[in-house]
């Protein structure tokens, strides 16, 4: 068996020319201009040096090749975890409800935290609506879709009706499993 062969280096090309608005610019502020009087000399002289010295920076980064080399191959391991599925879900709550909703998905997260394949789940409230973001982390979306079937998740998007002023907007990702940052105790 080969091993990895090395990833080519992509090349970005920046436009290399300047732009119409910028040279018009620079020429109604040359000394020659209708627009430039004796007086303004000295004042808008430091005003001149700055305003070049930033169009030699621009110039320069629009001369600049970007390089985008990408990442060497992951070789998961026989026991490894492919993937994580992560859960984020959006509900805006009716004020006058907000305390039963609280009670509904106290009951969900502590039901949910104890469901086998589920890593975590997380509340976020922010302040300045009755919206509620909670985050779920799954092992495998197998393991959140068996979650969906249960009498207590169930029960929780039922009474998600009478409480929501909208309904709830889910978004799922799936994630390497592999990352150093989730520390799931």
């Amino acid at each position: 068996r080969k091993g990895p062969t090395k990833p080519e280096v992509l090349s970005i090309q920046w436009p290399r020319k300047r732009s119409a608005r910028r040279l018009q610019r620079s020429k109604s502020l040359l000394p020659n201009s209708s627009h430039f009087s004796p007086g303004w000399i000295e004042e808008d002289n430091q005003w001149m040096t700055q305003v070049n010295r930033l169009q030699k920076l621009i110039d320069r980064l629009e001369k600049k090749d970007l390089k985008l080399e990408p990442f060497e191959e992951e070789v998961l391991e026989e026991n490894a975890r492919p993937h994580i599925m992560i859960v984020q879900r959006q509900m805006s709550v009716i004020e006058e409800e907000i305390e039963e909703f609280r009670l509904a998905l106290k009951q969900y997260v502590e039901s949910a935290s104890t469901q086998g394949g589920c890593l975590h789940v997380s509340i976020q409230k922010l302040p300045s609506a009755s919206r509620f973001i909670v985050y779920e982390f799954w092992e495998t979306s197998n393991a959140w879709n068996s979650h969906l079937q249960m009498n207590y998740s169930k029960t929780f998007q039922r009474s998600n009706v009478d409480f929501l002023e909208t309904p709830e907007l889910i978004t799922t990702m799936l994630v390497p499993g592999k990352y150093q940052f989730f520390t799931f105790l």
